[in-house]
Order: structure tokens, then C-alpha cells, then sequence
């Protein structure tokens, strides 16, 4: 049997006095998933811990049940989707090219420049391509402002806090040795503010500025750096679930975790290309991700987001007679009125399917959700998954050389 997962990004929130006091959601009309709402479990699913905010791909990482020591942080994930190659010796760190005003401290205009592009990265990578007595820096640019740093040398660590404080109008942080003290931590920490301090210091005078200047663009003076990370190997998402697995999806970002996974990744068009796409093809467990919800909340207007959840709905007709496991659920909150990216509510979940305990909920949303007979965590979904494809195994049995969460005679030895 096939389980199909629907995950609506950011597609919970909160509630709105210009929707009645309603959840985008409950305000939506959404015959397609309140028709299987009356025949789902239904309830609310925290992914982490209530009330905490989750980015996309870290919620994902726990969804498929990989536990949080093993993640490797954005930007690595990132980097496989855009096809960075990675070095697993070296750190990289997510960066983008920003304008600031020195007095003092460097206080942040934008963190994103307008108008940069390839041939500009090219003007300004001898800038950033750099080696001092103990490591070496090179700047790989991506695309408009965004690129990564990598960092090779001796004594290197992932643990370290950002520079990039994540908002406009406030100032750079300087670079600390993040939850340690290790002598690695402290000496590249110091290494790379000095750095960040030598490349503003080069940026001031150079000749892209003032061509920058004579179009009337502003200056790009800074590289913001966050997500230090190093790579590390984990379990494949087939070996940790016993599930081959799809995802379709349209962002790099998620392209980037299915390689880490190990995942199947396939691109689509269309939403209602993808929704036959996730019938049709021949996987255990397709990820069928939309990304509309949360870009429709990041524009801070409600009834944006109700257009897109109402969008989504119309194209969900042929879901309706799928026989295997269907879940629908969110990733995190995305709130319509808040400068908070996400946010840290619950958020709406059902499952139909042959294995599962139908309850009494009648449409699909936050509160009526609520009144359902589940409240699921994020590190336990697999294992709900598992068990709602009736392919669970009793937990203390002991077969083969590692434990499985799942029946599987593949790789068994024979006596």
C-alpha cells in the first residue's frame, strides 16, 4: 500500500478579525479536504514543541524521522540542491552580499542588494577568495545576492553563531563560538570577523561600487554569514522507514534534502500535474509538498492565503478515491500579521486510510481539527505512517544487527 503525504507549507496559522476570527483554513472553502476530513483521523500535530518555530527544511529532517543531532544545518542542504560541490573536511556557511554603514558598528540597510548578478560575482570573487595564516576562504556565488562560504583549514568547527541577525535596520553581529569553547570554535570565530572587517574595508573603493554608484544601486560593502554547518552521513530515508520514497516538489531547498535522504526528488509544473503525479508513480511514500500557502502568508494578506488554500482544494478531486494512506498536514505555521517568518503553533492533521481509526471531525482545520482523537509529534510521524500502512514491527524484537522500526526480511541472515 501507498502513502501519499500532502503537506500544505506554512498552510496553519492563526486567526483573524478580517476572516471572522477565522484561521485562513476555517475561512476557506474547501469541500475537497473536508469530504475527507469526515472519513480521517483527524487532529493536531506538533512538530517539535509548541509554541517553537521551524524553517522548512529542519521540520522536514524530523517529519522523516531523523533525529535533530543529525542535522547538518540550511546550508548544506542548500548547497546539494543548488549542486555545490562539498568537501566534507571543510565548514560552509549560507552568506549574502548586504549594504552597511560603518559608525562604529556595521549597521544593516539590506541584507539582500538589488540588482547583482553573475557578472558582478565574478567582478568581486578575488575579494572574498582569500587565505590568512590559518585557513582558506573561497565564495562560491549562487544567485542574485545569495552564495555560500567555504572555510578549509586545520582547525576548523561548525560551531558557530551568525552575523547575520536575520532583520534589516539593526547591526551586524560579530561572530562567537556557538554552545562550546573548543579552541577551534574561539579561533575562527575570531578569524572570520577579522575577515568580514577586511572585506568591507576592500568593498568601500572598489570599481563595481562605482559602477554600482553611477546606475544609482546601492553599495555592496558586507558578506552576512549564518548556518555554519559541516556535512554528515545519515541513515538514507529508505533504510531509516523501509519506504522508498518520492518527493515532488518546486524549490531547490527541497531538492537539496532529498538528495541528503536520499530521496527520490522530481519537479512538477503544475499543482494538479503533481497531484496525478503522486497517484501514477510507483513509490511507498510521496511527499507531495506545496509551497503556495507559505508564500501567500509571507505577503502579510490573509485573504491571499485563503486564495491560495481554496486553489489547492479545487485541484484535490482526484485524491478523493485513492485507496492507500492519504495525510494531509503542514510543515509549521506561517502567521499572515506578524514580522515572525514562522511561527510556533500547531498545526492541522488527518489520515485516511484502511488502518486508520476514523473519528467524528467534519472539515479540515486548526480548531476543528482540535476536536479530533490525535495529537501527533513531529519524530513520531514515520512511526504513524508505519503502523497506518500496517507495516510496524513490535519494538523489542530483536531482528538482524541494528534496530528497524518496520517489518523487513530483505536483509536478513539465514540460519
Amino acid at each position: 500500500m501507498k502513502c501519499i503525504t500532502l503537506l500544505l507549507d506554512g498552510g496553519s496559522d492563526r486567526t483573524y478579525e478580517c476572516l471572522n476570527h477565522q484561521t485562513p483554513l476555517q475561512y476557506s472553502y474547501t469541500p475537497n479536504l473536508d469530504a475527507l476530513a469526515k472519513k480521517s483521523q483527524c487532529g493536531l500535530m506538533t512538530v517539535l514543541r509548541e509554541g517553537l518555530a521551524l524553517g522548512t527544511d529542519l521540520a522536514h529532517f524530523i517529519l522523516f524521522g531523523y533525529d535533530l543531532s543529525d542535522y547538518p544545518s540550511r546550508t548544506i542542504i542548500d548547497a546539494l540542491g543548488e549542486e555545490i560541490p562539498i568537501d566534507k573536511k571543510a565548514v560552509y556557511l549560507r552568506c549574502s552580499l548586504a549594504n552597511v554603514t560603518y559608525n562604529n558598528h556595521y549597521h544593516i540597510n539590506s541584507r539582500f542588494v538589488e540588482g547583482f548578478d553573475s557578472d558582478q560575482a565574478k567582478a568581486i570573487e578575488s575579494v572574498f577568495d582569500y587565505q590568512d595564516d590559518h585557513y582558506v576562504y573561497r565564495w562560491i556565488h549562487s544567485y542574485d545576492a545569495h552564495g555560500f562560504l567555504e572555510i578549509k583549514g586545520k582547525l576548523v568547527s561548525k560551531d558557530l553563531s551568525d552575523s547575520d541577525p536575520f532583520y534589516t535596520q539593526t547591526d551586524v553581529l560579530a561572530i562567537e563560538p556557538y554552545e562550546t569553547d573548543t579552541e577551534e570554535s574561539q579561533l575562527l570565530a575570531r578569524h572570520l570577523n577579522a575577515y568580514l572587517r577586511r572585506n568591507y574595508n576592500l568593498l568601500k573603493e572598489h570599481e563595481l561600487n562605482i559602477q554600482r554608484a553611477k546606475k544609482g544601486l546601492s553599495e555592496v560593502n558586507f558578506l552576512l554569514t549564518k548556518w555554519a554547518s559541516q556535512y554528515n552521513d545519515i541513515p538514507s530515508f529508505k533504510s531509516l522507514n523501509g519506504l522508498n520514497g518520492l518527493m515532488l516538489g518546486q524549490s531547490k531547498l527541497l531538492e537539496g534534502l532529498s538528495k541528503l535522504t536520499q530521496m527520490t526528488y522530481q519537479a512538477y509544473e503544475t499543482f494538479e500535474e503533481a497531484v496525478e503525479l503522486s497517484l501514477s508513480v510507483d513509490f511507498d511514500y510521496v511527499h507531495l509538498h506545496s509551497k503556495s500557502p507559505d508564500e501567500a502568508s509571507h505577503k502579510k494578506d490573509p485573504f491571499l492565503k485563503v486564495k491560495a488554500l481554496e486553489a489547492i482544494d479545487k485541484a484535490l478531486g482526484p485524491l478523493l478515491d485513492f485507496d492507500g494512506l492519504l495525510i494531509v498536514t503542514s510543515d509549521h505555521s506561517t502567521p499572515c500579521n506578524s514580522e515572525a517568518i514562522h511561527s510556533g503553533e500547531s498545526v492541522a492533521f488527518m489520515a485516511r486510510g484502511p488502518y486508520i481509526r476514523q473519528d467524528e471531525v467534519e472539515k479540515f482545520n486548526e480548531i476543528d481539527c482540535s476536536k479530533g482523537s490525535l495529537h501527533l509529534k513531529g519524530p513520531s510521524f514515520m512511526d504513524y505512517v508505519l503502523n497506518a500502512l500496517d507495516q510496524t514491527k513490535m519494538f523489542h524484537l530483536r531482528q538482524g544487527k541494528s534496530y528497524k522500526k518496520y517489518r523487513s526480511t530483505e536483509a536478513l541472515r539465514k540460519l
